[in-house]
């Protein structure tokens, strides 16, 4: 003989029960969410779930609020917070690799650095990361490069000249 648990039964299978349960808390999560980002909005303030969860709380007259998790199963509720969040979120279907934070590669490099620590962040990049962090690495030498020779090119210039300069004076001075 099987034995079906209550909670195996769908909310279609009792009409009642959505009808006087849960289409009222749906629409009353709805109804706050809403109230809650006109709120946060016209006080200036971000609109997060954290915000909308404790201004729900201080909006509503029993003072229970909607949770986060409210916000996010319920669908028209979720619309609603995703519209005003001050936050956007990237496309979802964009692959979730770690991402360089910046191709910006002379800045903040220390010599004393953790090497594995580095290693281990690398190891978690995708392939075309690790290509355009190459790439970058390489234009930046490069740029380094070029400087290097540049700054050398004056400093000789700057010495042959103080050095003709002091010859001239030794003449000027033998004379």
């Amino acid at each position: 003989m099987e034995l079906a648990s209550r909670s195996s039964h769908q909310p279609e299978e009792r009409p009642w029960l959505r009808e006087k349960v849960y289409d009222p808390r749906r629409s009353r999560t709805v109804e706050l969410v809403k109230s809650s980002v006109g709120s946060l909005m016209k006080d200036g303030k971000r609109v997060s779930l954290a915000a909308l969860s404790a201004r729900s709380k201080e909006i509503d007259p029993d003072r229970r609020g909607v949770s986060e998790s409210a916000i996010l199963k319920n669908q028209e509720a979720r619309l609603c917070y995703e519209q005003h969040r001050s936050w956007k979120a990237s496309s979802r279907n964009e692959t979730r690799t770690l991402k360089p934070r910046g191709v910006t590669v002379t800045a903040g490099i220390k010599g004393d650095r953790d090497t594995a620590r580095v290693r281990y962040r690398y190891l978690k990049w995708s392939k075309a990361d690790l290509v355009a962090r190459l790439v970058a690495v390489e234009n930046a030498y490069a740029a380094l490069q070029e400087r290097w020779v540049k700054v050398n090119e004056e400093f000789l210039s700057w010495r042959l000249r103080a050095e003709r300069a002091e010859s001239q004076l030794r003449r000027g001075q033998k004379a």
